[in-house]
């Protein structure tokens, strides 16, 4: 492991100050976790696009869609 600074508001600050060794421990698995496996938009993006793909829904059928829904909002 190793120790960084990281800015956090004065309540924040407070509270974690007030935390046992084990809640911190808890806190930094927990921060560490989210961090190491966050993914880009770019990433989610491209799930959800090869997902509608898989479902059937084309670029085309999209662009339909979208067109008949602007249609009606114009109405």
């Amino acid at each position: 492991m190793k120790t960084i600074i990281l800015e956090v508001s004065d309540p924040a600050a407070e509270k974690i100050e007030k935390m046992s060794p084990t809640q911190k421990n808890a806190i930094s698995e927990t921060l560490s976790q989210l961090i190491t496996n966050r993914r880009s938009l770019e990433e989610i993006m491209d799930d959800l696009r090869d997902q509608a793909e898989r479902n059937g829904l084309t670029p085309e059928i999209l662009k339909k869609l979208l067109e008949e829904k602007d249609g009606e909002d114009n109405r």
